[in-house]
């Protein structure tokens, strides 16, 4: 339920479902411009606006980085909850909060900054010992000067 194929697969199906979810708010205040509830509607948009790139961040997660379990359980958990606000959006005429939207921006979010800042990091310390061996380390290895 949390490998890695099986989280992108529904990182897949979360950004689909966002578009979806977006498009419907969409025509929502379209249709309904005229009623004094269209705010709702405009909050609606706002919150799969970020649902998508929510999605998008997850996706990402799962296909570029290289994640210890632990870690495709923390993304799984998230891209599911965006599954979840979908079908309580279309099946009970649910528009998700703001909130949890940009909550679960900010958890994905804050994932890829924490791996992209390790990643960072290990590549730095990776070129100084690439750096640092190339240095002779046999006396006798030493490279004479051309006189």
């Amino acid at each position: 339920m949390f490998k890695q194929k099986t989280v992108k697969a529904f990182s897949i199906v979360a950004i689909v479902l966002s578009i979806l979810g977006l498009l419907l708010s969409v025509v929502g205040a379209l249709l309904l411009a005229q009623v004094e509830y269209s705010i709702a509607f405009f909050l609606g948009i706002v919150s799969w606006a970020i649902l998508l790139w929510a999605s998008i961040i997850g996706f990402k997660l799962c296909s570029s980085y290289k994640l210890y379990d632990e870690e495709y359980k923390k993304v799984g958990i998230r891209i599911y909850l965006i599954i979840v606000a979908f079908i309580l959006f279309f099946f009970v005429g649910l528009i998700i909060g703001l909130a949890l939207s940009v909550i679960l921006l900010t958890a994905l979010w804050g994932l890829k900054r924490n791996y992209d800042e390790w990643d960072n990091s290990e590549s730095s310390s990776y070129t100084s010992e690439v750096t640092n061996t190339t240095e002779p380390t046999n006396p006798n290895d030493t490279i004479q000067p051309n006189h």
